[in-house]
Order: structure tokens, then C-alpha cells, then sequence
């Protein structure tokens, strides 16, 4: 067996264990819906149990931090009525990667209301280059196609609208797009920053990802560097790219049970404490990739 045919064969297997997780959802993905709710004056959840979404008021129109899958387009939809807004008034939306369970449901927005839609310049060219870099499966969505993206951002530039501005920062690893975004926000009289680690799957900087998808062997490193990048930013409330990056329903439980804003930490001890331990999982998938490597030098 070449080198080639066992990274490919060890992409196959983590493929069908990722897609056998995620079956019931795509059969069904109204098992996945949940209830919109407030995270600051001007931010709402309005994702579902697999992607976060984050809606943002601007008082100019809305805009969506990523958009879920294709499939689930009429959550989205359902849930922007119920928190109270009208999806036709959601005028961009950013996305944090290109991968197509963040940009699912873009098209729609962009053919049903004439949303725009922005992301990286980096990730924009890097799936138009190669397709296959957006996730996209074929035999769940044959006609699904990667969405025509209006702006692209450059690191370090300020997205504005309303009253609202977003600082979009370049850390790649999950892609060599992936975007954190800085939002200026306020609770109760106050001013916070909110964020998000744009991508932060791990599974992206395995030697079998890497390989399929024809990205650098060095991804892991690329995303250490990424974390040093943004570890001292000042971050009251950190937002979750998937729920799970943020606990983002055990707050939400924490604020229903007891009151008060769990998602705000002034500290800052959430952010970081997120990206030490980020930090030590892609460290851990270093060594993994080393001995992945020893294995197939031993064939």
C-alpha cells in the first residue's frame, strides 16, 4: 500500500464514522431545533443544536455570523421569526470558514431575500480553487453549490454596519481561512467584546484531512500559531462556532435557572481557558500525526 492509498483509506474511515454520528440530523434536522435567545443587547442565538448562528442587531439590518446546513435552512428561517426579527431584513452574512455546514444555507438568503454574503478572501479563493475543500457531500445535498460570495476580507479588517463593527482576524488551521471575529456589544449599560474562534475542529489537522483535501501537512502548527495570535485579545463573551466550544447550552440553562448573563466573563478566563485547551488538543494531534507517520513508514 502507497503512502497515498493509506492516508486515503484512513480519511474513509473517519468520513463514515463522522456521517454515521450525524444520520439522524440529516434524516430529520427538526430534532435539532431549539428556542432563539438573547446573549447581549444586540446578539441572539438563533443556531440549532449542531451549528451555532448568531444573529446581531445592528439597528441597519441584520447580520448572521455563518448561516448552518443546507438542510436545516427552515430552522434558520423559523428561528429568526420567533426571536422577532423577519429574515428579510438579515442583510449580510459573515462566515467564519468555508465549509459548508457554516455556509449551508446561504444561497437561500441570498435568492429568497437578497442577502449578501462575505468571508475570507483566503477561504473564498481556496474553495472555488478546489471544491472539494468546502465539505460538500453530494449524495446528501446532489445540488448543493458553494455560494457566490460578495465581499472578501482581508486580516484585520473592520466590518461595519449600523452600529455595529466587526474586526475580522486571519487564524487559519481548521481552514487556511478561518476567520475570529471581535464584535462590539453591551449588557445592561455595559460594553463587552464578543467573539469567536472561527474554526476549531481538530479533525482538520489530521495527516488524513490534510492529505484528502490537499491542504498543508503543517496545519497544526499553522493553528498553534493562530492561537498565540488572538490568546491576549480582550474577550468578554466568547461564542461558540459548534455548541460545544462555549458550553453554549449549559449557560443557557445557568441563565434560565438562575437569571443574570453566564455567557459574560470580564475576566477573559472563558477565552482563554478555550484556547489552552485548544492549544493542547492540536498538540495532541501533533504526536498523533507523528506516530500516523512512523506507521507508514514502517508499510
Amino acid at each position: 500500500m502507497t503512502r497515498e492509498e493509506f492516508l486515503e483509506a484512513k480519511f474513509q474511515e473517519y468520513y463514515k464514522t463522522h456521517w454515521a454520528n450525524h444520520k439522524a440530523f440529516f434524516e430529520n434536522p427538526a430534532i435539532a431545533r431549539v428556542e432563539p435567545f438573547k446573549i447581549s443587547d444586540n446578539i441572539w442565538y438563533v443556531g440549532d443544536k449542531c451549528v451555532c448562528i448568531h444573529l446581531i442587531d445592528t439597528g441597519d439590518g441584520l447580520i448572521l455570523i455563518d448561516s448552518g446546513y443546507l438542510g436545516a435552512v427552515q430552522l434558520l428561517v423559523d428561528t429568526i421569526f420567533r426571536a422577532g426579527f423577519d429574515p428579510k431584513d438579515v442583510k449580510w452574512i459573515i462566515h467564519s470558514h468555508g465549509h459548508y455546514d457554516h455556509f449551508g444555507a446561504s444561497n437561500d438568503f441570498k435568492h429568497m431575500y437578497g442577502t449578501k454574503l462575505a468571508i475570507s478572501r483566503v477561504d473564498g479563493d481556496s474553495v472555488k480553487e478546489c471544491p472539494k475543500r468546502a465539505h460538500m457531500n453530494d449524495k446528501l445535498f446532489p445540488f448543493a453549490k458553494i455560494p457566490e460570495f460578495d465581499r472578501l476580507l482581508e486580516d484585520g479588517e473592520v466590518f461595519e454596519l449600523g452600529n455595529t463593527r466587526i474586526r475580522c482576524v486571519l487564524t487559519p488551521g481548521h481552514t487556511i481561512g478561518v476567520m475570529t471575529f471581535f464584535i462590539n456589544t453591551t449588557w445592561e449599560g455595559k460594553e463587552y467584546v464578543a467573539a469567536t474562534f472561527g474554526g476549531a475542529g481538530l479533525g482538520a489537522v489530521t495527516l488524513p484531512h490534510t492529505f484528502h483535501y490537499e491542504l498543508p501537512s503543517n496545519m497544526p502548527e499553522i493553528m498553534l500559531e493562530s492561537i498565540d495570535k488572538v490568546f491576549d485579545e480582550r474577550v468578554d463573551i466568547q461564542l461558540g462556532n459548534h455548541p460545544g466550544n462555549n458550553d453554549t447550552f449549559g449557560k443557557r440553562e445557568k441563565q434560565l435557572l438562575e437569571g443574570g448573563n453566564p455567557f459574560i466573563s470580564p475576566s477573559g478566563n472563558a477565552w482563554k481557558s478555550y484556547l489552552t485547551a485548544l492549544k493542547k488538543g492540536v498538540e495532541e494531534k501533533i504526536e498523533e500525526n507523528r506516530r500516523l507517520e512512523e506507521e507508514i513508514n514502517s508499510l
